[in-house]
């Protein structure tokens, strides 16, 4: 009975089983329709991506190539390949198919992603940072396979959705949205793009700087608005003037004019003059005429030759150094004690005179412009440097054997404006520019009154000066230039001894001579016979003034100077005729 029960139970299970087993049949196979029907989707999403992808690829092609202006033939071989970029996501193989019009529904997918024909920046993000090729595909393949794991119950919106998670970087600040994975693009167009990426411009701004300009190979590349100028910049014919043109701008800076009001009109009189007296093998003034043909060349050579201004960074450096060392600033003080020594040394120019304590606050009134940076920074900056653009102001400074009042100007600007930057107590880094012209003015006019009421005081103050320079810089040789320890030597009594000499010389070719003339040939004219004695009768009377300047030189006797002048201009005299 229990094993027939059994087998009851037994049965009736598998007629449950076999009832339910068409039910079950039956949603597996929806389920499988419905994956169908989902991959389905998926496919012709992308399809439509990919087709609205590539007409804006045409699109842009089209005003890239209008706005480059190329060749007809160059215009459709650049549309055949931008047009036909591998589909690399294309699942059906329709790479070759036409590109159907877009609908309405294809029309918001193509919003939604952005407009990608207006903003070429988007497919230079795409093509730059997602690759193509095998790695699309390979993203392709795994964001299918995530999409089958999920359950979507609407597969139409796969088109407009962010793919973010699939990418590796962050999207640009600019908010651009990527629908899907790039096409491949042709070489051309890759080319292109990444010389666009180098040169950070849009592709149609560099199409059209490329096609417009054409460049010689031998002319240099023109620099950029407000870039530096280089000495590769300029030509070999204008290099020599700029280089020689830039040094003789140092020395007038220096030493002229250091804050001139036309600084082009100042800087291209400097290079005028500089060709004028170029005695090199070049020739300057047809180089500066040819620099005058051009108004770009004369703005580069004035941008390069102003570049003297450095002297201006290299002074203020020692002078920003010495005026720390010399005045202990800021060294132990504190802000308030900085203030108020530096407030004193502003006050009526102490800081200028000669002997300067700045424990007691006190200075010696007899010697302006005695301060002690003047010389120094001179010393290093000029007098101990070798070449480079300051040896044009040392060979000016050797030249006057003085310092000029404008130079001397100069560096008590420079020691001022170092001293301003503590004038609040701390140090606050000021750069150098024009606006310290009105300063520098100021101490040249007060020189130039000292110099104006006491010359001898201005010549004395600026030739010790010199001196002091040479003698701190090693250069004590320069001072020996001059040496004049012949004093007691009579310059009138040598010269007169060498006419003697050298009469003497002359009458014994003139003797020779008369005796060939006597003796060997005998046909010749007797007047040459009559000059030749009359010249040698003359000649003879050099004893008579090699005896009066012996005379001279034993007793100074004036007439027997007179004596031999005379007997020496009358035999001159004689040679000459």
């Amino acid at each position: 009975m229990a094993n027939s029960g059994a087998k009851t139970r037994t049965r009736a299970a598998a007629q449950v089983v076999g009832a339910n087993a068409p039910a079950k049949k039956k949603e597996i196979n929806l389920k499988a329709l419905a994956l169908q029907q989902k991959k389905e989707a998926q496919k012709k999403s992308q399809q439509k991506a990919q087709q609205a992808r590539d007409a804006a690829i045409c699109e842009h092609a089209r005003a890239m190539r209008e706005a480059q202006g190329d060749d007809d033939d160059d215009d459709n071989t650049a549309g055949q390949d931008l047009e036909g970029l591998d589909g690399g996501n294309d699942l059906d193989g329709q790479r070759d198919s036409p590109v159907p019009p877009l609908d309405e529904e294809e029309q918001d997918d193509q919003d939604l992603d952005g407009p990608l024909d207006e903003d070429p920046d988007a497919l230079l993000f795409q093509e730059t940072f997602e690759g193509s090729g095998s790695d699309d595909e390979h993203c392709q393949a795994e964001r299918h396979g995530n999409d089958e794991d999920k359950d979507n119950d609407a597969p139409g919106i796969v088109a407009g959705h962010n793919n973010n998670d699939n990418m590796e970087v962050d999207l640009p600040s600019n908010q651009i949205q990527v629908s899907s994975p790039p096409s491949t693009p042709s070489k051309k167009a890759l080319n292109r793009l990444r010389a666009c990426l180098v040169l950070g411009s849009s592709p149609a701004k560099s199409s059209r700087s490329r096609s417009s300009v054409s460049l010689d190979p031998l002319t240099p590349p023109s620099c950029r608005r407000g870039g530096k100028i280089t000495e590769k910049h300029f030509t070999p014919r204008t290099h020599r003037l700029a280089i020689l043109g830039k040094r003789m701008n140092c020395c007038a800076t220096a030493t002229q004019q250091p804050f001139p009001s036309d600084k082009h009109g100042y800087n291209m009189e400097i290079l005028q003059d500089l060709a004028k007296d170029y005695k090199g093998e070049d020739d300057m003034v047809e180089v500066f005429a040819r620099v005058l043909a051009s108004v770009d060349t004369q703005q580069e050579l004035v941008q390069f030759a102003t570049r003297a201004v450095g002297f201006f960074t290299h002074c203020m450096a020692k002078a920003r150094e010495w005026v720390a060392t010399r005045f202990g600033l800021p060294g132990k003080m504190n802000s308030t004690e900085v203030k108020q020594l530096v407030g004193w040394l502003l006050k009526d120019g102490h800081y200028k005179y000669g002997k300067v304590d700045i424990h007691n606050k006190t200075c010696n009134n007899k010697l302006p412009f005695g301060c002690e940076g003047i010389a120094h920074i001179l010393c290093l900056e000029v007098f101990a440097t070798k070449g480079g653009a300051n040896i044009e102001i040392f060979r000016e400074i050797v030249n006057v054997r003085k310092i000029a009042p404008t130079t001397i100007a100069l560096m008590i600007t420079f020691i001022e404006h170092s001293l301003n930057e503590y004038v609040e107590g701390v140090y606050r880094h000021v750069e150098f520019s024009d606006t310290a012209r009105p300063r520098y003015c100021f101490h040249l006019s007060s020189f130039n009154c000292i110099a104006n009421k006491a010359p001898k005081w201005a010549n004395n103050f600026a030739t010790s000066l010199y001196k002091l320079i040479l003698t701190q810089s090693n250069k004590e040789f320069l001072l020996d230039a001059e040496a004049d320890d012949l004093t007691e030597v009579d310059m009138l009594l040598l010269l007169l001894t060498i006419e003697v000499l050298h009469l003497s010389h002359l009458h014994h070719h003139l003797a020779l001579h008369l005796f060939t003339l006597e003796n060997l040939e005998p046909e010749v004219s007797p007047v040459v016979v009559g000059v030749s004695r009359a010249c040698s009768l003359r000649l003879s009377t050099r004893a008579a003034a090699k005896q009066a300047f012996n005379n001279a030189l034993q007793h100074g006797d004036v007439e027997d100077f007179g004596l031999a002048n005379a007997v020496t201009s009358d035999a001159v005299v004689t040679s000459s005729a």
